[in-house]
């Protein structure tokens, strides 16, 4: 018997995917090993879901998987950090004696080939991601375990001081990057000119005020600038302009880019930083972001022009700017376009891409609206031809501005869209009735908002075949929405062929989608001891499409249907490597009978996907309130209706 094995990696995890070309009745779990390739060092790494069910919450530091085994055959190792060289293999586990596991000695598979855990994809691009999905078992734990409103209330406040452990856990990354860009850029004597639609955090400001002269910030209008902001800078000898697209110092159209270009000191730009993060605490710390470094003259050239081009035009978006924003500029496979454009036409091939996807499409979606990219992207998912995963977040806000409700969907091929509705904010808390007995303490929705944590998926990416050599990468600040690509000051980027870059990415959404498909399925009323079963993984269990993606095989497409217990895929789901993670869930196979009513639920499901974005931000806060009430008798209802229709669809089978 073999057990294959492969490893990606990126900035900040390893992920791995493990295949058996059979299955022995006896096997359990797996034991996962990890090499250090330059001390020789092996580790056996830890799981953090107890052996049996029934069991209490393990240590911080997790169970060796040799004493309780991973029952799943893909896992994100967390615990690697910037620069290792490392190797995996897997070895599968049976019952022992005295109800403890034994290796099965003729499993034991060969190394992986080394990955080394990287920003740096080669072509002059490197990514780097934060860790804002604020899992609440990981703020428990700073909190150590007082989930009071006034302790998150002083864990938020503290998430601004630079020396602060969470700040630096939730930054991750990204703000890392942030400042080692703009650190080695002031040590070369260089410029920067740098577009942010809004900034308070005090570190970030520090970062730019050694720069004097040599530094220009065009301050767009997010409400979240401090006041006192510009003064700093322009007290510091920079150059500070102002951009307001509303005129009326609204928040919205929005002068949105986040991009800083470093020039040489004759003025010739060398690269630019770009990406999703706001420059605020939150944006570093509550909400899940992206960075991406282009060392690319002629995409910082781009950059460092339509910096001039915005400070310009003043407030207003003239037609020679709109003009220029559709046109792109390409080089060695990467292209820029901005916005706002003519006629959506950064959006051109971006559809493009996701028509001709051979093998998958995943993505990250903050705010698209009615969108003709999530409009695709869903298509694909409900053609099922693809290996689709998604999550979209969407926000709504009363008229003073205050966060009223959090939402969103997690998408997956041949499943309906899972929604995520007011009442189950991202992150939501799993109530007593479906939580875990090993899941750490949990903080409810109202104390997310009461404390001011608004986690939301704030990165804009979508990746295309990422084990492809046609293999693509989308991101920037566009949020992919029409209103974005019509009235905003936004950038998109499109590079491709990069495989590593596009991994990187892959690996990054599918970490957020694990996270929020597993909490939507115990948040539905999920079977959390499912995870205690192989089954799933075994030819024909439901995990195929999942399992042979990653592990480079053609993905045939899974008919599915919505089955019970409120799970967007009909079956069981499974949480990533900690009990805050998730994972994907099981498809079931739908009889060819069913054909026409699977295809008929599809299209009602993504048009349910449509109409709840648009609601999201039309609905006033009287009126997210009276829902609020109103939702446990109507999904009592719901649920008692959708029992009775699977009963009914089950005896026809």
């Amino acid at each position: 018997m073999t057990i294959n094995v492969k490893a990606y990696a990126n900035a900040d995890d390893v992920l791995i995917a493990w295949q058996p070309d059979t299955w022995p009745n006896d096997w359990v779990g797996f034991q996962l090993e990890r090499r250090n390739n330059i001390t020789q060092q092996t580790t056996v790494l830890s799981n953090r879901i107890p052996p049996k069910p029934g069991e209490k919450p393990v240590a911080d530091a997790g169970i060796s998987s040799t004493q309780s085994p991973f029952r799943r055959c893909i896992w994100t190792d967390h615990s690697v950090v910037d620069t290792d060289n490392v190797s995996y293999r897997v070895t599968a586990m049976k019952n022992g004696a005295n109800e403890t596991f034994a290796p099965d000695p003729a499993s034991v598979s060969a190394w992986t080939a080394p990955v080394v855990a990287s920003g740096d994809a080669g072509g002059g691009l490197s990514a780097y991601f934060n860790r804002g999905t604020l899992m609440s078992q990981i703020v428990s734990r700073f909190v150590h375990g007082d989930t009071s409103d006034n302790a998150l209330r002083n864990f938020v406040k503290g998430l601004s001081d630079p020396a602060n452990q969470a700040r630096r856990y939730l930054s991750g990354d990204a703000l890392h990057e942030i400042l080692a860009f703009l650190h080695d850029a002031d040590l070369r004597g260089s410029q920067v000119h740098a577009a942010i639609y809004e900034m308070n955090d005090e570190e970030l400001v520090g970062a730019l005020k050694p720069f004097g002269s040599r530094g220009n910030v065009l301050l767009g209008n997010g409400s979240a600038t401090k006041p006192n902001i510009a003064g700093e800078l322009s007290s510091a000898g920079l150059t500070v302009k102002h951009r307001d697209l509303s005129n009326a110092g609204r928040s919205s159209p929005s002068v949105h880019n986040k991009f800083v270009v470093e020039s040489d000191a004759h003025g010739n730009a060398i690269r630019v930083l770009t990406g999703s993060t706001n420059w605020t605490t939150t944006g570093l710390c509550t909400q899940l972001n992206n960075v991406l470094i282009i060392e690319n003259a002629a995409i910082a050239k781009r950059f460092l022009d339509q910096w001039g081009k915005l400070v310009a035009a003043g407030n207003a978006m003239p037609p020679a700017l709109k003009a220029s924003n559709s046109i792109p500029t390409s080089d060695s496979d990467i292209s820029v376009y901005f916005a706002a454009s003519n006629g959506e036409a950064e959006f051109t091939p971006v559809l493009d891409l996701i028509k001709n996807a051979k093998d998958g499409a995943l993505f990250l979606m903050f705010m698209p609206g009615q969108s003709p990219l999530l409009s695709a992207l869903l298509d694909r998912a409900q053609q099922n031809d693809v290996y689709v995963r998604g999550v979209v977040s969407t926000m709504m806000a009363s008229k003073n501005g205050n966060i009223v409700s959090v939402g969103g969907q997690v998408v997956k091929s041949g499943a309906p869209a899972q929604s995520f509705h007011d009442d189950v904010q991202l992150p939501h808390n799993v109530n007593a009735t479906n939580e875990p007995s090993w899941a750490d303490v949990e903080f409810s929705v109202s104390q997310i908002r009461n404390a001011g944590m608004i986690a939301i998926v704030h990165s804009k990416t979508i990746v295309i075949d990422p084990f492809s050599d046609n293999c693509a990468v989308i991101t920037g600040s566009h949020n992919f929405s029409v209103a974005a690509s019509e009235k905003n000051d936004e950038n998109l980027v499109i590079i491709r062929g990069n495989k590593k870059l596009a991994q990187a990415y892959a690996l990054h959404i599918n970490g957020v989608y694990d996270h929020y498909s597993w909490r939507g399925y115990l948040g539905s009323g999920g079977n959390a001891d499912q995870i205690y079963s192989l089954d799933g993984w075994k030819p024909g269990g439901g995990k195929e499409q999942e399992l042979d993606f990653w592990m480079e095989e053609p993905v045939p497409p899974r008919p599915t249907r919505a089955g019970s217990g409120g799970s967007a895929s009909g079956g069981t789901a499974q949480p990533a490597n900690t009990a805050g993670g998730a994972a994907k869930k099981v498809v079931k196979k739908a009889p060819k009978k069913a054909a026409k009513k699977v295809a008929a639920a599809k299209r009602t499901a993504k048009a349910s996907v449509k109409k709840s974005a648009k609601k999201s931000v039309k609905k006033s806060a009287k009126k997210s309130a009276k829902k609020a009430k109103a939702k446990k008798p109507a999904r009592a209802k719901a649920r008692k209706t959708k029992k009775a229709k699977a009963k009914k669809a089950k005896a026809k089978k």
